[in-house]
């Protein structure tokens, strides 16, 4: 089960005091899906990822807790105007808005994952043209934080491409979630990761743009993509 608490913070930037929501624990049962997303309980947690204050607007994991950027990107007119978007989803703005100050910090990973949980809250939605447009920029920030050797799935031979891979795919990008494909394959990866691959394959050919599992490969004991959240 899923454990939440009340707990009072600090805002780290304008000193707000508030009570947030925070996750004491939670688990995950089944099968994770190809671009990471885990199976429930975790899977419906997203709401406690990321703590926002009432006042400043300032996103984090923690709100207690700021990297020395974080006060110069809250106020730039760029991050308030998306801290100020009606037109999309609160929760799905609210891990963009922490996207924009991992960027501003230099983290481009953790910014690509950011926009990637976004898309997600707007699957959950049926949002299908924001979750696209959401994978995008997940994509080219990835492919940023990779040309400064920092990939988003660490220690994983043909982990990336496989990422990738399902992101272009989702998006309907199929040639470049072909070229992703490719680009794994020729790497020596485990065989679960090439099974994985070769499914992707499959699902592009097939010009398939929805949400797949992991457990669709039969992977025995080889166990599973590792991701960096």
């Amino acid at each position: 089960m899923t454990t939440v608490f009340p707990k009072e913070v600090s805002c780290a930037l304008c000193g707000n005091e508030q009570t947030v929501q925070v996750m004491g624990s939670t688990n995950s049962f089944g099968s994770m899906d190809l671009d990471t997303r885990p199976p429930e309980m975790r899977r419906s947690t997203m709401r406690l990822w990321l703590q926002t204050c009432n006042v400043c607007g300032f996103v984090a994991a923690d709100l207690e807790e700021k990297s020395p950027s974080d006060e110069l990107a809250v106020a730039t007119a760029g991050y308030r105007a998306e801290s100020g978007n009606k037109s999309r989803l609160p929760l799905a703005n609210q891990f963009v808005c922490r996207s924009i100050l991992d960027e501003a910090a230099g983290d481009l990973a953790s910014a690509g994952w950011r926009r990637l949980h976004a898309a997600w809250v707007c699957d959950d939605r049926q949002q299908d043209a924001e979750s696209r447009l959401l994978r995008l920029a997940a994509i080219e920030l990835f492919e940023r934080s990779r040309a400064q050797g920092k990939p988003a799935v660490e220690k994983m031979a043909g982990g990336d491409e496989l990422l990738l891979c399902d992101l272009a795919r989702r998006a309907g990008e199929f040639p470049r979630a072909l070229e992703y494909c490719a680009a794994g394959i020729a790497l020596e990866v485990q065989p679960f990761i090439r099974q994985l691959l070769e499914l992707e394959q499959s699902l592009c050919v097939a010009r398939d743009t929805a949400c797949h599992k992991v457990s669709e490969v039969d992977h025995a004991d080889n166990g599973a993509p590792g991701t960096r959240h």
